[in-house]
Protein backbone atom coordinates (compact mmCIF):
# COMPACT_ATOMS: atom_id res chain seq x y z
CA UNK A 1 0.00 0.00 0.00
CA UNK A 2 1.39 3.66 -0.75
CA UNK A 3 0.07 6.27 1.32
CA UNK A 4 -0.73 9.70 0.52
CA UNK A 5 -1.13 12.75 2.01
CA UNK A 6 -2.91 15.71 0.94
CA UNK A 7 -1.02 18.87 0.67
CA UNK A 8 -1.45 22.53 -0.29
CA UNK A 9 -5.63 22.10 -0.22
CA UNK A 10 -8.63 21.87 2.27
CA UNK A 11 -9.83 19.34 0.28
CA UNK A 12 -9.31 17.13 -2.89
CA UNK A 13 -12.45 14.86 -4.12
CA UNK A 14 -11.17 12.95 -7.49
CA UNK A 15 -9.05 9.68 -8.09
CA UNK A 16 -9.30 9.79 -4.42
CA UNK A 17 -10.77 11.34 -1.59
CA UNK A 18 -8.80 13.59 1.40
CA UNK A 19 -10.01 16.24 3.45
CA UNK A 20 -7.51 18.67 6.09
CA UNK A 21 -9.59 16.74 8.81
CA UNK A 22 -8.15 13.24 7.08
CA UNK A 23 -5.16 14.48 5.11
CA UNK A 24 -4.23 10.57 4.82
CA UNK A 25 -5.21 7.82 2.11
CA UNK A 26 -3.88 4.81 0.97
CA UNK A 27 -4.17 3.37 -2.63
CA UNK A 28 -3.13 -0.04 -3.79
CA UNK A 29 -0.91 0.77 -6.48
CA UNK A 30 1.71 2.50 -8.07
CA UNK A 31 0.00 3.56 -10.38
CA UNK A 32 -3.11 4.76 -8.26
CA UNK A 33 -0.25 7.16 -6.00
CA UNK A 34 1.49 8.09 -9.43
CA UNK A 35 -2.45 9.61 -10.47
CA UNK A 36 -2.86 10.87 -7.09
CA UNK A 37 0.52 13.13 -6.98
CA UNK A 38 0.16 13.69 -10.75
CA UNK A 39 -2.80 15.92 -9.79
CA UNK A 40 -0.53 18.36 -7.49
CA UNK A 41 -2.73 17.41 -4.62
CA UNK A 42 -0.78 14.97 -2.84
CA UNK A 43 3.08 14.01 -1.76
CA UNK A 44 3.85 10.25 -1.53
CA UNK A 45 4.81 9.70 2.25
CA UNK A 46 4.89 5.94 3.01
CA UNK A 47 5.96 3.26 -0.26
CA UNK A 48 5.35 -0.80 0.67
CA UNK A 49 7.72 -2.34 2.24
CA UNK A 50 10.61 -4.45 0.97
CA UNK A 51 10.32 -7.90 1.95
CA UNK A 52 13.12 -9.55 3.50
CA UNK A 53 14.38 -12.03 1.00
CA UNK A 54 13.91 -9.27 -1.82
CA UNK A 55 16.74 -7.19 -2.82
CA UNK A 56 16.80 -3.87 -5.33
CA UNK A 57 20.14 -4.28 -7.72
CA UNK A 58 20.89 -1.06 -9.98
CA UNK A 59 18.27 -1.20 -12.97
CA UNK A 60 15.24 -2.07 -10.19
CA UNK A 61 16.04 1.31 -8.84
CA UNK A 62 16.90 3.27 -11.84
CA UNK A 63 12.83 2.25 -12.52
CA UNK A 64 12.33 4.06 -9.29
CA UNK A 65 11.73 8.00 -9.05
CA UNK A 66 13.59 10.10 -6.91
CA UNK A 67 11.00 10.58 -4.19
CA UNK A 68 10.92 6.51 -4.42
CA UNK A 69 14.65 6.19 -4.04
CA UNK A 70 14.89 8.37 -0.81
CA UNK A 71 12.18 6.47 0.84
CA UNK A 72 14.23 3.76 0.27
CA UNK A 73 17.07 5.45 1.78
CA UNK A 74 15.32 6.18 4.36
CA UNK A 75 13.78 2.94 5.72
CA UNK A 76 17.45 1.59 5.24
CA UNK A 77 18.66 4.12 7.78
CA UNK A 78 20.63 6.08 5.77
CA UNK A 79 20.97 9.73 5.32
CA UNK A 80 19.50 11.80 2.49
CA UNK A 81 22.04 14.66 3.18
CA UNK A 82 25.12 12.59 2.07
CA UNK A 83 23.39 12.11 -1.10
CA UNK A 84 22.80 14.68 -4.12
CA UNK A 85 21.58 12.35 -7.10
CA UNK A 86 20.25 9.42 -8.62
CA UNK A 87 23.45 7.68 -9.35
CA UNK A 88 24.53 8.55 -5.69
CA UNK A 89 21.16 7.49 -4.36
CA UNK A 90 21.53 3.97 -6.05
CA UNK A 91 24.84 3.55 -4.59
CA UNK A 92 24.16 3.88 -1.56
CA UNK A 93 20.67 1.96 -0.74
CA UNK A 94 23.28 -0.80 -2.65
CA UNK A 95 25.81 0.25 0.52
CA UNK A 96 22.38 -0.18 3.05
CA UNK A 97 21.37 -2.99 1.87
CA UNK A 98 24.50 -5.31 1.84
CA UNK A 99 25.27 -3.86 5.01
CA UNK A 100 22.01 -5.42 6.71
CA UNK A 101 22.37 -8.54 4.98
CA UNK A 102 26.02 -8.77 6.36
CA UNK A 103 24.40 -7.64 9.64
CA UNK A 104 21.59 -10.42 9.46
CA UNK A 105 24.37 -13.37 9.21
Amino acid sequence: MFKLKLKNALSYNGIVSASEAKPFVEVKTKKEADAAVATGYFDIVEFPEVKDDEGHTAASLKKLNADEQKAIITGLGGDLESVNNEEERIALILQLQDEQKVDKE
